[in-house]
């Protein structure tokens, strides 16, 4: 599923006229859970709203995700 979604944001972003498009931006790969620092300030263990979007595990170790995106 995440190969084919990149497949079709590169696809998108080559389809821009006058070779305009020059890339996509993910954002915040990196936000991954870090105890105490949650989106709720009452609730300092309430996580975030990004942690199971990042690019890396809660070990920080690079998930197979990352692979996709290269320099074409």
């Amino acid at each position: 599923m995440v190969r084919q979604r990149c497949r079709d944001i590169m696809s998108l972003v080559q389809a821009i006229s006058n070779a305009r498009g020059l890339g996509a931006i993910y954002w915040e790969p990196t936000w991954t859970a870090v105890s105490g620092n949650g989106w709720d300030p009452t609730n300092p263990s309430s996580g975030n709203e990004w942690e199971n979007q990042a690019l890396f595990d809660f070990n920080d170790r690079a998930l197979p995700a990352l692979t996709q995106f290269t320099h074409q």
